[in-house]
């Protein structure tokens, strides 16, 4: 009992320590990619917005060897309902609805959905 114990106190520690939410990738025609991750997340406590989220940024070469990692934690906020925004360094970016369900759609929307969009099965 004990054991089972443990181990399901290790499965949900774990994740959230060793994993990031890469919410996008942009690849160039070098093979060079840069991608965002979300570092950490919380419920806003401005009624304003629904997530405050500290970005996190990789840039990668060719054979996936990392080439920067920035150390800034750049913070965004989002709003789910309407009128839905992703709002960064002060400039407020609508998320238009409906969703463009683009392989290029930028990263804010891609970090909208991220956190407000429902998964469709």
């Amino acid at each position: 009992m004990r054991a089972i114990a443990l181990l399901a106190g290790v499965v949900v520690a774990t994740p959230s320590m060793a994993e990031q939410l890469i919410f996008y990738t942009a690849t160039f025609p070098d093979a060079t990619a840069v991608q965002l991750s979300v570092l950490n997340n919380s419920v806003s406590q401005d009624r304003g917005h629904d997530y405050d989220v500290v970005i996190g940024l990789v840039e990668t070469d060719a054979t996936g060897a990392v080439r920067y990692e920035d150390s800034g934690r750049h913070l965004a906020q989002v709003r789910c309902n309407y009128p839905a925004y992703v709002s960064v360094g002060g400039r407020t970016f609508p998320i238009e609805m409906p969703l463009s369900r683009s392989a290029h759609a930028d990263w804010k929307e891609k970090l909208w959905v991220a956190f407000c969009a429902a998964p469709s099965f």
